[in-house]
Formats: structure tokens, sequence, C-alpha cells
């Protein structure tokens, strides 16, 4: 059996889905996944913050395909069940391609799928900021200017959007937004030309689908060289918004790219749960985003933590389920599967940098393709973010390209013991971090020395620790 189309999909989410309650298939979700970490006895390991057991990867993977075969998706605007056969998932996964090009020009890249402990360096590293409000205009231009001037960067994120447009707030899916769309992609355009790399790749985050509709344009606006990021929302949902994307995507031809994670402490359960349920949400992104249908890459976001204690993505749970996750994918799909880590310090702190490694670590070594970048995750605080900690995200990552998964175990240890105490709702998770006019002098879009030194500090340390740069 062929695997089902688009249209086939769009069906069964809009018209023809099983119709059932959102707490329903939240506590089937619950209950599924609960069975399987018993069936297949995955159990958490707070020492091995990177696991290298190939069998537990295999395992996860299994349940993950299962959960997802048992489960399916869910449309949340027509409240239907999109169901697949377990012929229809595996033919799916068997038509991706472990491959796509993005960029243009001198900046074209090449994602190809990585291997566990594969020892080339990532094909690209994927910069940006996350949850950050940068002003209109000129600040927006600096910003992705000192990102793109990176020569590790391969691309970058751009977005969530800004809060503002013309002045005024924003709220998704209204006019102001569809306007920021095309406004926000028009300053990206400008930052790349600034830095020498025109064909620069970049994906577009705007919440809204019509926003980021509005953006597109060969030749001023969102290429089709470029990205558009979809969503899987926790767990294994979907809206008319992200399949609207899906849909323009695939009409227009641009890059697809797909982001979720799982929950830890939500309806997945605990951090096994989360696991499993991760590894479905993957499969849904082939199977209901057509990953297999045009180009394409994945964000397998880390596991997120939501517990009294804190919300945050680079934790010891988190860095647990990540590793196996990332291993799982690589083991036994063709997905290409980049890195998303939002980290609890802000820029320009040594603990923001003690957390990328320890992402990393979750990463490269595990198979996993190209790096995100993701600033502080806890406050939207205008201008937080800067181009120094996406030179990290890619000297780090190309470096961690040449060790193996129990060299990064022992350094995700390492670094966990210098930070993970700090991560508490009552310290709002670490240092604030600094804004670009403070780690960069604006005139010359070169950090300052004192951030400088900062980076070549945990540098040093990092290489103390044996890691080669």
């Amino acid at each position: 059996m062929a695997a089902p189309s688009l249209w086939e999909v769009l069906d069964r989410a809009c018209n023809t889905g099983p119709v059932m309650a959102t707490k329903d298939f939240d506590m089937k979700i619950f209950s599924v996944a609960t069975r399987l970490t018993k069936e297949y006895d995955i159990k958490y390991d707070p020492k091995t913050p990177v696991t290298i057991d190939d069998s537990l990867a295999d395992d996860a993977w299994n349940a993950g395909l299962q959960l997802f075969t048992e489960v399916g998706a869910y449309c949340m605007n027509s409240s239907r069940v999109i169901k697949f056969d377990e012929s229809e998932i595996k033919q799916g996964l068997k038509e991706l391609r472990g491959e796509a090009i993005i960029g243009e020009g001198s900046e074209r890249r090449i994602l190809k799928l990585r291997k566990v402990e594969d020892n080339s360096p990532p094909s690209i590293v994927c910069g940006g900021v996350i949850e950050s409000n940068f002003p209109e205009g000129e600040n927006f231009v600096k910003l992705y200017q000192s990102i793109a001037q990176e020569p590790l960067i391969d691309g970058f994120y751009v977005g969530p959007p800004l809060q503002s447009s013309e002045g005024r707030l924003v709220r998704s899916g209204t006019p102001l937004e569809t306007h920021l769309g095309r406004s926000m992609v028009s300053w990206v355009r400008e930052a790349i030309r600034r830095a020498g790399r025109p064909g620069l790749h970049f994906i577009s985050a705007c919440t809204s689908a019509i926003a980021n509709i509005a953006a597109a344009d060969p030749n001023e606006g969102l290429r089709r060289s470029d990205g558009i990021v979809s969503t899987i929302m926790p767990e294994l949902k979907t809206d008319y918004e992200n399949l609207n994307k899906i849909v323009y995507s695939h009409d227009y031809g641009c890059i697809k790219h797909v982001y979720n994670g799982g929950m830890i402490g939500g309806w997945a359960g605990g951090p096994e749960g989360a696991l499993i349920v991760s590894i479905a949400n993957a499969i849904m992104a082939v199977i209901v985003y057509q990953m297999s249908v045009g180009a394409s890459y994945h964000a397998l976001g880390y596991l997120r933590a939501s517990t009294p204690n804190y919300s945050a993505f680079v934790t010891r749970p988190c860095l647990w389920g990540s590793s196996i996750g990332s291993q799982a994918l690589s083991r036994n799909t063709k997905i290409i599967n980049t890195a998303v880590a939002m980290t609890n310090a802000g820029p320009g702190t040594e603990m923001q940098f003690q957390e990328i490694v320890a992402a990393i670590c979750a990463s490269i070594p595990c198979g996993r393709e190209g790096l995100s970048q993701g600033a502080r995750r806890f406050k939207v605080v205008p201008l937080l973010g800067s181009g120094l900690e996406n030179r990290f995200w890619g000297e780090v990552g190309h470096a961690m390209s040449k060790v193996k998964r129990d060299f990064a175990n022992s350094l995700a240890e390492e670094m966990l013991q210098k930070f993970e105490h700090r991560i508490t709702r009552e310290s709002d998770g670490g240092p604030l971090g600094h804004t670009l006019d403070e780690i960069y002098d604006l005139k010359t879009l070169q950090p300052r020395k004192r951030f400088l030194d900062v980076y070549e500090g945990v540098k040093k340390e990092l290489e103390d620790l044996g890691l080669e740069f």
C-alpha cells in the first residue's frame, strides 16, 4: 500500500477522521505511553545523560512507532483523529530520501543523514534566536547580521516574530502580523546582504500561516531555498494554521521545517513516556506533514521538563531522553534530524555556554545533523540574543563530531554539575544574560572583550577536559 497523499491526510483531518474529545485523546496517549514504557522496559537513568545503549534506542523507536500506530494524530480544529494503518506508516518512512538542499549560490548546502558517532562534521549549523523581542528595523537587521557573518553558520531560524508591527502591538492572525511577516523577511534579506552572504538559508517561524505566505517572494522575500516552520503541538496534535503552512510549503515549493518535542510532566508522563511520544511526534511529522514529499528537514526538539521546580529544556532528564530519541531516529529512519535546545541562562553568560555544550553532547554524537540555537526561554526581553552564542554552537558542534558517546556522556555530566542546581523556578532558571548592545559594539558589530574573555575561558576549560577544537 502507498503512503497516503497530502490530500488524503487533509481529508482525514478535516472530514473523515473519527471525532473524539480532546481530553479522551490525551488520556489515550497517557495510557498507551504508560503501557509501552513497561512493555519495552524503558527506564530513566539519571546517571547516564547520554546513553550508549543501542538496544535501548531501538526499543524506544519500536515503542514510538507502536504508539503512533495505535493513537494516530489529532486535529484540534475539527476534533478528528488522523489515523493510519501500519503499512501506510512504514511506506511513508520508506519514501524518505535522507537528503535536502538548502540555500543558494555559494551558500548552497546539502543536508545528509547523520549516523550515530558519525565522525564527519555537521553539514549545517542553523543559528538564530528564539523567544526574544527585537525592535523593528535596524536593530533587528544587526542581530541577524551578527549571526550571518559567522563562517560556521549555514542558515538561521527567524522568530517567533516581533511583538510589534509599525509600532503597534501584534496579535497572532491579525493583519498586523501579516504585514510583520513580510517586514521581518525583508530585514533578514538585508542582514544577509550586509554579511556578504545573500544566498544564506533561513526559516520563518511566524505563528500564522498567512504571515508566512505574505513573506514568500523569490526575489525579495522568502525563497524556495528557504523554509517555513510548522509545529507539532503536545502531544501528537496539529491545527489548521500548521496544516495551512504545510499546504503552502508544498504548493510554493519551499523547505518544510517541522518542529516537535515531548513534554515531561504532561500527557506523556515522565521522561520515559515523553521519549516515546517524541518519537511518535517525529513519525507524525513524516506522515501527516509529508516530509517525504519535497524538500524538508525535521527538528526533534529537546524534551521539555514541566515540573513544580522548573520548566526547562537543558536538564538531566531532558538530555537523557533527547540523546536516546536522536539515536532512535538515526538508527531506524532516514529523517534528517536537527537539534533545537533553548537554554535556561541568557546570552553572554558562562552558564549558557555550558548548557550549549551539554545540549550538543546529546545531539551530534547521537546522530543528529545540524544544530539550531535557542536563547533564553523564561523571559522575553528586548535585544536578548547575539551572534556570539551562535558562534559557540558552531565551534562546539564541529568539535563534538569527532567524539564518541562515552566521552559525550562524561562531558555532559561535567557541565550538568556546574549548572543544573541553578535551574529552579525561584531563580528563574539562571542568569538573565545580556542584550545585543551590551555584548556587541553596534558600530563595528564585533563582540566586546569582556564577553570574548568569557567565551574563550569556557573553550579553554573544554580543551582541558579533552575536547579538540
